[in-house]
């Protein structure tokens, strides 16, 4: 009896700070990033604003799913965030939602402890939880600060919450101690999932697979829970294929695949062939309004900061994805060895943790049984990885994935009972901790940069998107404005034109880090095409022009620095008293610029 006191107490005591370091780490992670966010989350922000303010139909998006965007427009619309506020509260929002999924992974963890007691056979010694709560947090840290960050401000935190409760519910099923609540609860869970993000869609048909073997003779509580998941997802999946006029869960597979894999232009495609034949023809692509360097337009019909981006399968309608097998082999094995290397983080420390409990188990191709105890995670997260490794992978994509397929191969390790055994376990979980904290790695906790913060020792970045908004409110730039830019605006120009409230309707196609959009370089230009350009990206709308690199001459009549930024402007005509409601625009600084898709088009 005493010893079980204290065994509660060690758990509880070992949860309570493993808890309270999650949050501190997590909450540093936030802080040093809340005056930035990424370009996509633009997109977000434009579609919520539009949804709070009543006009539903962005919500219908090939690329985005809605309810990270009716999150934000919520949260946005009720708090009414300045320039200066309105990316920090998308962090706190972010840091919620870590809060979220830390919860939603503690549920699977203490799920995955009750099935670990219950399946360990009696001749077996029983791990001490607080090895697996230091093991599993750990993973959690891994996961959630370094691969998917709770920096950023993209919705694959908010899927991985909802994948680790899915698992968790899954795991309680597989216990025989989940009852109506509990399958109701998985549907619910995958339906919000999906609605986060497309790829959620083949995951939770992976689930209920899993479900449907695991879950005995509960099928009535199974086709309840897909009647729910259905319910929730259904209305979605329906709207979007209308609007695509083919049955569609969402089209950011096939949009990735084809800018990817067939390697068609991430922007602007005209209906240039990529690496395979048959790419087919834009319907309706932005529009060229000078050759060289390649400019377009892109004003209408699509809402937001930055239309081209609002939603890319918009202006890629009419693209074919022509498969080979050759194509999906070779960039199958090739992403698939990307994923692997993550086994070998935190300096190695994963795999060779893993390889120690197996091989001193002495099972040898036991193992490959005592793996096949927890299949029913391992299958769902192997699924997506694959899924993933077919078209293209980044971190805070494999994250949840990755973290779950890991904890399910640590959780099948049985060592035999000695206090050897003991040890062992207990040495790999200090292990782990004292890796993820290795010094060489702690900078990117960020603890030092809160520490500047604090003390008023760091200084304001004057590239941030909140200062360059206000340097250009001082230059004469007006919320509902229209500007162009001379580079890709997805690369730090929608971030600030978000909070100005402006809208990016022009572009020069140009970045350096793109060797397809070296020809396309303003700058390089002679003054007659720069002219020739200014002229034509005045003619779609623009009162200024803006550019992120300087001008090449050391004087450049009429650009002007926006203060000490990267940034220069060009004011294309005088300040026009009515340009703040021209297109039907009405706003506040600091909102995003939403513009009906109809009266844009009736406008132009």
């Amino acid at each position: 009896m005493l010893t079980n006191l204290i065994g509660k107490n060690l758990e509880t005591r070992v949860r309570r700070s493993l808890w309270a370091l999650c949050v501190a780490l997590g909450f540093l992670q936030a802080w040093a990033s809340r005056m930035t966010i990424n370009s996509d989350t633009v997109s977000f922000l434009d579609i919520g604003h539009s949804i709070w303010h009543g006009n539903w139909s962005p919500v219908v998006n090939g690329l985005w799913n809605p309810l990270y965007s009716v999150i934000l427009g919520v949260v946005i619309g009720l708090f009414h965030p300045s320039l200066y506020w309105e990316y920090p509260l998308v962090h706190l929002v972010l840091f919620v939602i870590f809060l979220f999924a830390l919860w939603s992974y503690d549920f699977l963890l203490h799920q995955l402890i009750l099935l670990r007691q219950d399946v360990e056979p009696s001749r077996e010694f029983s791990v001490p939880v607080w090895v697996w709560l230091s093991i599993g947090y750990v993973l959690f840290l891994w996961s959630s600060l370094r691969l998917i960050e709770v920096s950023e401000t993209n919705p694959d935190m908010l899927v991985g919450a909802f994948f680790y409760l899915a698992c968790g519910l899954i795991v309680k099923i597989r216990r025989r101690s989940a009852g109506w609540s509990e399958y109701l609860a998985l549907g619910v869970t995958l339906g919000l999932g999906y609605l986060a993000k497309s790829i959620m869609f083949p995951v939770a048909l992976c689930c209920f697979a899993v479900v449907f073997v695991i879950g005995g003779q509960q099928r009535r509580r199974l086709l309840a829970s897909i009647a729910v998941f259905l319910a929730i997802s259904g209305p979605y999946i329906t709207a979007l294929s209308v609007a695509k006029g083919r049955i569609t869960f969402g089209d950011s597979g096939r949009w990735n695949y084809a800018v990817l894999v067939n390697n068609l232009p991430k922007a602007h495609w005209q209906g240039e062939e990529g690496d395979i034949p048959g790419s087919g023809q834009p319907l309706h692509p932005t529009r060229k309004i000078f050759e060289q360097p390649a400019t377009f337009e892109f004003g209408t019909p699509i809402i937001g900061t930055y239309p081209a981006w609002t939603d890319p399968t918009y202006w890629y309608e009419g693209v074919k994805i022509p498969y080979t097998l050759r194509r999906l082999a070779s960039t199958g094995l090739k992403l698939l060895k990307l994923e692997s290397l993550f086994l070998f983080d935190l300096h190695g420390s994963l795999i060779a943790c893993i390889f120690v409990l197996f091989y001193t188990s002495g099972r040898r191709w036991s193992v490959l049984k005592d793996l096949s105890t927890y299949w029913f995670l391992i299958l769902p997260c192997m699924a997506t990885l694959g899924m993933y490794a077919l078209i293209h992978i980044e971190p805070r994509y494999l994250g949840p994935f990755l973290v779950v397929l890991l904890l399910s191969i640590f959780f099948a390790a049985c060592l035999p009972p000695s206090n050897e055994s003991r040890r062992v376990f207990a040495a790999v979980a200090v292990l782990l901790l004292v890796m993820f904290f290795e010094p060489i790695e702690a900078p990117s906790l960020n603890v030092s940069g809160f520490v500047r913060d604090v003390l008023g020792r760091s200084h304001p970045d004057p590239n941030s998107p909140a200062e360059v908004a206000k340097r250009m409110y001082g230059m004469g730039l007006k919320p509902g404005d229209h500007i162009a830019s001379l580079q890709h605006s997805y690369y730090g120009m929608s971030t600030w034109a978000h909070l100005a409230g402006v809208q990016i309707v022009a572009e020069v196609f140009y970045w350096p880090d793109d060797p397809r959009t070296t020809a396309n370089d303003f700058w390089s230009a002679d003054s007659a095409t720069q002219d020739r350009v200014i002229h034509a990206l005045a003619g779609a709308g623009a009162r200024f022009v803006v550019s992120q690199l300087p001008p090449h001459l050391p004087s450049a009549p009429g650009w002007h620095r926006v203060g000490n930024s990267q940034y220069y402007a060009y004011a294309v005509h005088p300040a026009d008293p009515d340009s703040g409601t021209r297109s039907g625009i009405t706003r506040n600084a600091g909102e995003p610029l939403m513009q009906g898709s109809q009266s844009s088009s009736e406008n132009r």
